[in-house]
């Protein structure tokens, strides 16, 4: 049975994780004060916490303070408020549909691109601090939310070969352009949440694979020995083969 992971991503208004997050295709010239400020970010390999607000209330000002006081000392983060009444912000607002999010609400984006997730109304220091992931799991967020089928491989090493059932299906003409192999170490501490989130263990001495499908579902976690027939299957009897409504796969 597939699963959603990644945590509170299934928020209505959260239709922009769906789609690439992309200030940087913006020429500079067009770019207002706050896509200045994310693209900065993520050239100087920051998160963007971007505080949407319509008006200057105790809630707003609640928030803005606990995203202050939880990120003011942290290097890997930058705060960027952005009123939704400013037409200077149009883009970034249209990206995130904020009109239809309940004010004031935080969206927090990787510097690769990734939403990690949007809080609205209200957010903790904890919840904060959870939005900032590792590497590996902003990657496979900004390719799901790119729309491709992900292909997790945790290795026992450095110079391990991907499996070449993993090698086989991302080379197969129906899913090679719509595929992303994602290589982490297993021993890395700052993958450890992430691959326990996932299930997947980290002490084998083979890779371990993390089979995933967009908008966020988890399909299946393999052995290094799986078969491109077996991922495809798999990928298959979720729905998730083809973009056709009509495909017999689909349920």
């Amino acid at each position: 049975m597939s699963r959603k992971i990644f945590g509170p991503l299934s928020f209505a208004t959260l239709t922009v994780c769906l789609a690439s997050f992309c200030t940087q295709s913006v020429q500079a010239a067009e770019l207002s004060a706050a896509d200045k400020a994310v693209l900065t970010a993520a050239q100087q390999d920051q998160y963007s916490f971007i505080m949407f607000y319509r008006a200057n209330d105790s809630a707003t000002q609640a928030m803005h303070q606990v995203l202050q006081t939880t990120l003011s000392s942290r290097p890997d983060a930058v705060v960027v408020p952005v009123q939704i009444g400013d037409e200077r912000e149009r883009q970034l607002i249209n990206q995130f549909d904020a009109t239809r999010i309940p004010m004031p609400a935080t969206a927090v984006v990787a510097p690769n691109g990734a939403v990690t997730t949007v809080f609205p109304q209200k957010v903790t220091p904890q919840q904060l601090t959870a939005a900032i992931v590792s590497k590996g799991q902003a990657t496979c967020l900004k390719a799901l939310q790119d729309r491709k089928i992900v292909l997790l491989c945790a290795q026992s090493g450095l110079n391990q070969p991907i499996p070449a059932g993993v090698q086989q299906f991302q080379a197969d003409a129906f899913y090679k352009d719509r595929t992303q192999v994602v290589t982490l170490q297993a021993s890395d501490p700052d993958e450890a949440r992430f691959l326990n989130q996932l299930g997947l263990p980290t002490t084998k001495k083979h890779s371990v694979i993390a089979f995933m499908a967009p908008p966020g579902v988890m399909l299946g976690t393999y052995e290094g020995d799986v078969t491109f027939d077996v991922l495809a299957k798999r990928l298959a009897a979720a729905g998730k083969c083809c973009e056709d409504p009509n495909c017999k796969h689909h349920r």
